[in-house]
């Protein structure tokens, strides 16, 4: 007999928690850093000086509000997964956002390395999410059985 308690739970799905903390985390941080240090931030990233900080600010807002959303499926992972797929989408645009966009700007190499990262991101989702539809459709196809079972057994 298999044992299915708690301590099995907590060591099935350890890293594709790890993995989507972090890149919820990531926009959080990022976006508030943004928001509150607006003026350090440019300086420091983009060698310039803000010429409208509502829209800067307005980027950081989202940021967090993205970083909060990103972090939702943890709430219930089994049953959330599927919006995993929204924040892939989501860094995938945002991939080519900034690389269509970089020349515009007074640092592209750094917008570059951002959309590298959040490619690897976007990668590092994948493998999440199909490591959690795998899980899922093992979870089911024992419920199934089980269910098949009991109705042998009536």
């Amino acid at each position: 007999m298999e044992y299915s308690g708690p301590e099995k739970k907590s060591k099935e799905k350890p890293w594709p928690v790890i993995i989507i903390f972090l890149v919820g985390m990531h926009s959080i941080l990022l976006g508030l850093f943004i928001y509150f240090f607006t003026d350090f931030f440019y300086k420091t990233f983009f060698g310039a000086s803000v010429e409208n900080i509502f829209f800067v600010r307005q980027s950081g807002t989202f940021l967090f509000l993205a970083g909060l959303f990103y972090l939702y499926p943890l709430v219930n992972l089994s049953s959330h997964y599927n919006l995993i797929l929204v924040v892939v989408i989501s860094k995938i645009v945002a991939v080519y956002f900034l690389v269509a966009n970089a020349v515009y700007t007074s640092a592209p190499a750094m917008i570059y390395s951002a959309a590298f990262f959040d490619g690897l991101m976007a990668l590092a989702l994948v493998v999440v999410y199909f490591r959690l539809k795998v899980v899922s459709r093992q979870k089911n196809r024992s419920i199934r059985d089980a269910k098949a079972g009991l109705k042998e057994a009536v």
